[in-house]
């Protein structure tokens, strides 16, 4: 009867430790979402099969390319991303070495005083009295021990943990070179937006300077004309008060000239100081001809969309490794040592002591904690899938938009300018005018306001369809080759 209560308990351990073996559900979402095969409200003609170029290929001011070069070697950010590449590195070699058995040398010595009234001290006692043993193997107290020899341990199992594992660490690696990538393609992209900042400052401050001094000569005619009769003291005022008006507007692109070039130097590594720089901003062979490609080159060219793909990969491959963890691992350890408790006997041959030991475990009471990790890994991985969705997405959008942004500022400059033309004929004939009496000053003043904000509306629009160009180059990924 005991015996057959033996095998039921036995059996109850087994059926036990086997149902812990099984796998749970699989809790994985599906990717359906893949590009378009065009890009939306979009002519077909920009979309062609043409590679993007490289950033040096791209921008053709050599003041611009000087200071890109000098942002990739100093900028802070890139050096941060530098060395989280290099973790991701140490992290895949680490995981590596973990195929292999681990060994370390060891050696150690220590003194153990056993108490009188203890089974260690007097089983030492008891075996010191006895004729088995010869006087050099007599057990000293306190007893001493030495040991000199190489530990080793091993984890394996039977459903791939450990190269899963590898992989999720692959992937992670890959996904902090692409990080890098695009911390590069936003600093390029950010020197360049930057760079065409200053050039758009420099614009206005010539444009305002300019409306200084003819406003400066027309205080003169007004003056003149007031001492004669022919207006009286609040036109001058008013053309007073235009002056001060231009001046503080001066005043404060002077001081937006200062902040640009400052978070220009910060950018690229340098302390402030004057930044050299072309000396126009209309120049549209300043950028090189793009062509936006198909949305497919999305997952080749930008570096968030392939850093998000290599996430999901470490994600599935962390969930292989949680899945793994409901089956059984075997586990290897043991020792091989010289010990014993006489040093002058410590090197002989019959100090040679060696321990082996293989282990298999199975999740039988734990399971419930392995199953909440792998709940949890589950979880992850899909964060990461529709973290990937959602940027594919975004960039597609980028694109289409940009471009649109593109050509509606370059239709606003073309626009712009031939208001710009208008008005200042307007303002030649209004001067005239004025002056042989047949328009007021207010008309002057007005026409005059109308070509200042013109002007600098033709900048800013030309700025913007700059911005744009350099947008959408980051867009479609350029900026890290």
């Amino acid at each position: 009867m005991q015996k057959l209560s033996w095998w039921y308990n036995f059996l109850l351990l087994f059926i036990t430790a086997l149902s812990s073996c099984t796998l749970p559900k699989n809790l994985q979402v599906k990717n359906e979402l893949t590009p378009p095969a065009a890009y939306p409200f979009m002519d077909s003609t920009v979309q062609q099969d043409i590679p993007l170029p490289n950033w040096r290929e791209f921008f053709k001011d050599p003041y611009l390319v000087a200071l890109i070069d000098s942002a990739i070697k100093n900028n802070q950010d890139l050096k941060i991303a530098n060395q989280r590449l290099e973790q991701a590195r140490a992290e895949v070699q680490y995981h590596y070495r973990n195929f292999y058995p681990s060994v370390q040398a060891n050696a150690s010595f220590g003194v153990t005083k056993y108490g009188d009234y203890t089974v260690d001290g007097v089983g030492n006692f008891d075996s010191n009295l006895s004729s088995n043993i010869s006087p050099e193997q007599r057990i000293p107290n306190p007893v001493p021990d030495y040991f000199l020899g190489l530990q080793t341990s091993w984890e394996t199992g039977f459903a791939g943990k450990l190269r899963s594992r590898r992989k999720a660490a692959s992937a992670r690696l890959l996904a902090s070179s692409y990080y890098r990538d695009l911390v590069q393609t936003q600093l390029v992209a950010g020197v360049a937006r930057l760079y065409y900042e200053l050039l758009a400052i420099d614009n206005e401050l010539k444009i305002i300077r300019q409306n200084i001094d003819i406003q400066e000569r027309a205080m003169e005619i007004v003056d003149i004309q007031k001492q004669s009769g022919q207006i009286n003291e609040l036109a001058v005022k008013q053309f007073k008060v235009q002056l001060l008006q231009t001046q503080a507007l001066e005043a404060e692109r002077k001081q937006h000239l200062v902040f640009v070039v400052n978070t220009l130097n910060t950018l690229i590594g340098k302390f402030p100081k004057i930044i050299t720089r072309a000396d126009t901003l209309v120049n549209t062979a300043q950028l090189a001809q793009l062509k936006t490609g198909f949305p497919i080159y999305l997952l080749e060219n930008r570096p968030d969309l392939k850093e998000a793909m290599a996430q999901l990969q470490a994600n599935e491959a962390d969930l292989r490794a949680a899945r793994a963890a409901f089956l059984p691992a075997l586990n290897f350890s043991g020792f091989t040592a010289l010990n014993g408790f006489n040093a002058s006997y410590f090197f002989n041959p019959a100090s040679l002591a060696y321990v082996g030991l293989a282990s298999l475990s199975l999740p039988v009471f734990n399971r419930n904690q392995v199953n909440y990790q792998y709940r949890l890994q589950a979880a992850e991985k899909n964060v990461a899938l529709y973290n990937y969705q959602k940027i594919l997405l975004q960039s597609v959008a980028e694109v289409s938009s940009l471009y649109n942004t593109l050509l509606a500022y370059q239709r606003i400059s073309e626009l712009k300018l031939a208001e710009v033309t208008e008005l200042k004929a307007a303002l030649s004939i209004g001067n005239d005018l004025f002056l042989t009496g047949f328009a007021n000053y207010l008309e002057v003043l007005m026409i005059r306001r109308n070509v200042l904000d013109a002007e600098l509306q033709y900048t800013n629009a030309q700025k913007q369809f700059f911005h744009a160009y350099i947008d959408l180059y980051k867009a479609m990924g350029g900026g890290w080759r």
